[in-house]
């Protein structure tokens, strides 16, 4: 941006300087030819400008996308407050916290591997084996209890 900000400085410059040439030109060849050449340099200074003007743009593109992944993160934060990584007794890591639900205080587990992608996606049980949850965002299946106790 700086580099196209330069030139357009440059050019600008030298046209104010073939704009001062033609008004001290002497003939009318002189007049013509000065004339041409503030023509080009002021087509370079029209280019530079719709240059930098694109480099703008661009640059406010990637200020919206990162203040996006900014707003993912904060929100991802503000989700994910309160849980802890635990070790249940089946030796499996997830990360949970306590909440209270239908006045119950109850154990909600988050998928370790949507975790670490900052997804919240809370176990849900595998029909039928208590012991066994599965996370519906990725698919894969985590033993919650052991199945001795389980049984």
């Amino acid at each position: 941006m700086i580099t196209e900000f330069s030139a357009a400085m440059v050019a600008l410059k030298e046209t104010i300087s073939l704009a001062k040439t033609i008004s001290e030109a002497k003939t009318d060849a002189d007049v013509k030819a000065t004339t041409f050449e503030l023509q080009g340099k002021l087509f370079n200074l029209q280019s530079d400008c719709l240059g930098l003007g694109d480099v703008i743009q661009s640059q406010k593109e990637q200020i919206a996308h990162l203040k996006a992944k900014v707003a993912e993160f904060k929100n991802f934060a503000r989700e994910a407050e309160g849980y802890i990584l635990n070790h249940l007794e089946s030796g499996t890591f997830v990360y949970s916290k306590k909440q209270i639900v239908n006045e119950t205080e109850v154990s909600i587990h988050l998928c370790p591997h949507c975790f670490t992608k900052k997804i919240i996606s809370i176990l849900q049980p595998v029909e039928q084996i208590y012991f066994m949850s599965h996370c519906p965002s990725c698919k894969n299946h985590y033993q919650i209890k052991n199945r001795e106790i389980g049984l």
